[in-house]
């Protein structure tokens, strides 16, 4: 089996709307420059043995997958599970999505389609768990599921973010704070007969 490369890019670093680098996946931050260049090539270049995902330039989160050359398109299903979830999806596993099953979670014998919107990428161990008891997952968006334990509870799992979230933009003219209520007004008080002592 080939190792394979994916380039984590947000879309406002590809049109060059920021400055932002790219993820190259497992290695870290890559100069924004090269980033654009190394999608560039991959666009061009038939024989180019990478992936680019690119990604949300706010969540991070995968929005589409740019498929690998014609020949290798018999895995480009399985490609898109693994670079969208990263890893098992089971709570607090942490095994690399490439070394897992692809677990359908409607299962095929119950009409379940062999689709990116119905499969997972669960390591053996989960697989099994999933499949031998009462575990049920269902995904309810791409890269969200919702794994059932057999007593009824629920656990969430969504997916990484590929590349660092966009740091929060500062607010142009703020309101300034309301202004506090007037003092409430004295009650009158009766005046004194006594004449000061001054």
């Amino acid at each position: 089996m080939r190792a394979r490369i994916q380039l984590n890019v947000p879309l406002t670093t590809l049109m060059g709307l920021s400055q932002r680098p790219g993820e190259l996946g497992g290695f870290g931050p890559i100069v924004t420059e090269v980033a654009r260049r190394l999608t560039l090539n991959q666009l061009t270049n038939p024989d180019a043995r990478y992936t680019v995902g690119v990604t949300h330039p706010i969540t991070g989160q995968l929005l589409h997958l740019h498929p690998l050359p014609q020949r290798f398109l018999r895995g480009l299903q399985a490609e898109l599970v693994h670079a969208l979830n990263q890893r098992c999806i089971w709570p607090t596993c942490r095994r690399p999505a490439p070394t897992c099953d692809l677990d359908h979670n409607t299962p095929h014998a119950g009409g379940g389609p062999t689709t990116p919107t119905n499969t997972a990428p669960l390591c053996p161990h989960h697989h099994s768990v999933k499949t031998e008891s009462a575990w049920t997952l269902h995904q309810t968006t791409p890269g969200h599921y919702t794994l059932t334990d057999p007593h009824g509870r629920h656990h969430h799992t969504h997916p990484p973010d590929l590349t660092d979230p966009a740091p929060p933009q500062p607010q142009k003219n703020p309101k300034p704070p309301p202004a506090p209520p007037p003092p409430a007004p004295r009650p009158a008080t009766p005046a004194d007969d006594d004449p000061p002592p001054f």
